[in-house]
Order: structure tokens, then sequence, then C-alpha cells
């Protein structure tokens, strides 16, 4: 440090000479004359310079202020966005439970509805198998339930129990191939046997060409089986096909309930009428 100034010592005191005499003509002190000659003169001379180094001085100033401010936005921008995602998460929190209410209350409604005893369960899990389309519900053998019987929900029919577990149970979709179950034709009660074909889909087996039944007909379980109660909807006629050569129609019929998304269902509690074959209806 003591080199430095040695070394420097000239340019330093010149600089502050120059501030001094840029200070004292621009700005002189009070009670000094300002009307002479060498004041007119000097404040000539050294004005501009002052000027130029005070707009400097200004601009520097201003721009550190707005950096300043700049950086107290971002800040609290980030804090106003996390409180929006939190704020986002509750309300998508509260939107589930809604949903969840009125699904519950439809489903409670429904059981109302029912002749036989039932009981409320929740999803737990989907078959991961492309071969077959099963549930899994958080009932089991201490809530009475057992093998075949059946699962409905408010929009229609699910499957049947198919195995029974301590606090869990599988449930045999509509549409998996292995289930079958007879059914009616709501408008011209037209009977047949609905058999699972994957995805949402169901066919309608043994329906004659002479049979009364067109898109847009309802399907109803005919509980002549034992598979569901009596009245209960599977689905719609999505398309009816009449091959030149065969006995039957083509009948698919789209189920009413989406079965890859249902999330609480009803086991109505009562034994089959006729007995269940695990493995196929």
């Amino acid at each position: 440090m003591g080199s430095f100034f040695r070394k420097w010592w000239r340019l330093l005191a010149a600089v502050a000479l120059l501030s001094a005499a840029i200070q004292f003509f621009v700005r002189p002190p009070r009670g000094l004359p300002e009307g002479d000659a060498l004041h007119t003169a000097g404040h000539f001379l050294f004005r501009p310079v002052w000027l130029g180094v005070d707009l400097v001085r200004k601009g520097g100033s201003g721009i550190w202020s707005h950096y300043i401010a700049l950086v107290g936005v971002s800040r609290e921008n980030e804090r106003l966005r996390d409180e929006v995602d939190v704020l986002r998460g509750k309300l998508q929190e509260s939107r589930d439970v809604l949903l969840e209410n009125r699904r519950l209350k439809d489903l409670l409604r429904f059981s109302g509805g029912l002749e036989k005893r039932s009981i409320g369960a929740r999803v737990v899990g989907h078959d991961i198998s492309p071969w077959f389309q099963s549930i899994f519900i958080d009932a089991g053998v201490e809530a009475g339930v057992e093998a075949g019987m059946a699962v409905v929900s408010p929009s229609g029919g699910i499957g049947r129990v198919h195995k029974v577990y301590d606090g869990l149970s599988e449930v045999l979709l509509v549409t998996d191939g292995r289930a079958a179950s007879d059914v009616i034709v709501e408008r011209s009660r037209v009977r047949a046997i609905a058999e699972g074909i994957g995805g949402n889909l169901c066919r309608l087996k043994y329906v004659s060409p002479t049979h009364d039944v067109v898109v847009g007909d309802r399907i109803l379980f005919s509980g002549f089986d034992g598979s569901m109660p009596k009245g209960v909807l599977l689905g719609t006629v999505v398309s009816v096909d009449r091959p030149k050569e065969g006995l039957f129609l083509k009948v698919k019929v789209q189920c009413a309930v989406n079965l890859q998304a249902v999330e609480e269902v009803l086991v109505v509690l009562s034994r089959p009428s006729i007995p269940f074959r695990a493995g196929k209806w």
C-alpha cells in the first residue's frame, strides 16, 4: 500500500485539487462573492466537467437502485409462484374431495334402492395382465364378501367377485372374456348372452337376425342367472352387423361404466341363486 502511494501520489494530489477546484467554482461556499471574473471564468470552465461527473454519479446510482429493486421483484415473484403452486395443489385436492363426495352420495343413494344388502368398497388395483380384465377392491372375507357376488355402481354393472382374501377381493369385470351373463334388450325384451371382449365392450351372443335389436338399445341384466340384480344396466348397443353367413347377429355393446376409471363400487352381499364357477360365469 505504501509503495502505491509513493508511486501515484502526484496523480492523486492532482485529482484531489481538481475536484476541490470544481466544487469551489461550481458550488462555492456560502458568503463568498459569486460575481467576480475569476469565479465566472472558473464556473464556465469547470461546470461541464462537474455536470458530466454528476450525470455519471446519478446514472450509476439509478442503475444500482433499479438493480436492487429488480432483485427484490425477482424474489417476490419467486415467492408468489411458490404460493400459487401451493394454492393450486390445495384447489386440486378440494376438487378431488368434492368429486369423491358426489360419487359416494350417488353410491349411497343407489344402495338404498337395492332390494338386497350391500357394502361399499374402494378400487385399490387393476390386473396388469393384457389377457384378463379384473380389479381389486378393499373388502374381503371379514366384510362377508364371497365369490360370485355381484359388484355394481350407480352407472351400471361392473362384474362379479372372483376370488376373496383377507381385506381384499378380485373382481372379474363384465368385459373379461371369461365373463358371461344373461341380459335383455330393454326396448324389445329380446334375451341374449353378454360376453366380454376386452376394452370397455361386450358382445351379445345367440341373437337371431329376426330379433329386433338396433344401435342405441339399452341392455339390462335379466337376473335369471344370478350374476347381477335384475334391471341393472350393462350398456348400450353400438353396432349391429348382419353377416351373409351365420345364424346370429354380431352385436357389440359399450358398457355404461368406464371400468378403467371406476373408483368406488357396491358389493351385493347375496349369494348367487345359481352356483358360481370360478373362471367362467
